[in-house]
């Protein structure tokens, strides 16, 4: 029976969500639960199969341009197995967390720089919060970020302990299109989301992954719709959206769940466009979807565009068949 439920990939994970959910609703811990639940879901997918084709070493000398706006802390866990594929551009604006990132990669092959992207070359206030985590372009003072608050701490997190003047650049001055194309790109800038993408010029990355909030958190934040419709004209839609955010209980004893923040996916649509992006190079982009954990949805769109299949998708299908 044991044997059975181990064999069958959801059943442990459908067993343990429920529990987990239940504690993370009376306990100030359901960020954590909740993130141990995705990453036992996560574990449950194939993300590199890709990597034992033949084709993949052609990934290991032309690796794929990843920019990660706002990278404080560095490569996201999930991407470390895929980090001698990816040519890594970091930005960070805080100098503190740009000076650790640059001892973190000192002897790895990554570019580090210390500059704020926006939509125009000037000069704009950092907010530097008492969390750090929350320091932002935009003041942490928008409309609902009441519903940020935890427990009794409410959302003194985002107290502003100090301002700073920085410079601001477009992306697309800073990472030129002809020198180097972006073709995976992860922002989390607190609020300023909109405007980066504003500033992307020629690149169309294969996936962008993106911080959104659904309402406006800190002052004049453009919310998920805006950006959803700037991109939509690009040719992508929100393949993943938002996971669900706790809010504080009150004297009405209320606590739910509700979509307030958090990564949403991007990827090419099937127009024209999104067919266009597709086909700047079918397996970087197949591969940027792998890495994210939505093979199969890469399948179903190569076969619904009918793109001929490259030999890197051929020899994972191969792969996964005979496994």
């Amino acid at each position: 029976m044991l044997k059975r439920l181990l064999k069958n990939k959801w059943s442990v994970v459908s067993t343990l969500r429920l529990p987990l959910l239940l504690v993370a609703r009376y306990y100030k811990t359901f960020h954590q639960v909740r993130d141990l639940v995705s990453q036992l879901d996560s574990k449950q997918i194939n993300r590199t199969a890709f990597l034992k084709t033949d084709a993949s070493k052609r990934l290991f000398a032309e690796p794929i341009n990843y920019a990660d706006i706002g990278a404080r802390d560095g490569l996201l866990d999930f991407l470390e197995p895929f980090e001698q594929i990816l040519k890594k551009i970091f930005f960070e604006p805080d100098f503190e967390e740009f000076t650790k990132m640059q001892m973190k990669y000192s002897n790895q092959e990554a570019k580090v720089i210390n500059a704020a992207i926006s939509d125009s070359n000037s000069v704009k206030t950092l907010y530097l919060t008492k969390k750090r985590g929350g320091s932002s372009l935009l003041h942490p003072s928008g409309n609902m970020i009441g519903l940020m608050a935890i427990g009794s701490e409410g959302v003194s997190r985002f107290t502003v302990e100090k301002t700073v003047d920085i410079e601001t650049r477009r992306l697309d001055d800073v990472v030129k299109y002809e020198e180097i194309k972006i073709e995976l790109l992860k922002i989390d800038t607190q609020g300023s989301e909109f405007e980066i993408l504003s500033a992307l010029g020629k690149h169309r990355p294969f996936l962008i992954c993106a911080e959104c909030a659904t309402t406006e958190i800190y002052k004049g934040q453009k919310t998920l719709f805006a950006v959803g419709s700037l991109l939509e004209d690009l040719g992508y839609f929100p393949l993943h959206l938002m996971d669900g955010h706790l809010v504080s209980k009150n004297s009405s004893n209320w606590r739910n769940s509700i979509q307030l923040y958090g990564d949403v996916i991007f990827v090419p649509n099937n127009s024209a466009q999104g067919r266009a992006i597709i086909e700047q190079d079918i397996e970087k982009w197949f591969t940027s979807l792998c890495m994210h954990g939505y093979m199969d949805f890469a399948l179903w769109q190569i076969e619904e565009l009918k793109i001929s299949k490259p030999p890197l998708v051929t020899q994972t299908e191969e792969l996964l068949r005979n496994s």
